[in-house]
């Protein structure tokens, strides 16, 4: 079984509305963290996916 990286996997494309406050928030995590604003939301949404699996 090959295992792709997260790049190498086929993606959608998805809009997201946030406002300037969020965004630049957001933006600033990403860059302390060396990510993109996208990597960052996406593991931030997986991260809080994962929490409410866990938690019922």
């Amino acid at each position: 079984m090959q295992n792709k990286s997260y790049a190498a996997r086929q993606k959608e494309s998805f809009q997201l509305r946030l406002s300037k406050t969020m965004k630049e928030e957001i933006r600033r995590m990403a860059e302390m963290d060396g990510i993109s604003i996208n990597s960052a939301i996406v593991q931030r949404l997986a991260k809080s996916l994962r929490e409410d699996r866990v938690n019922g």
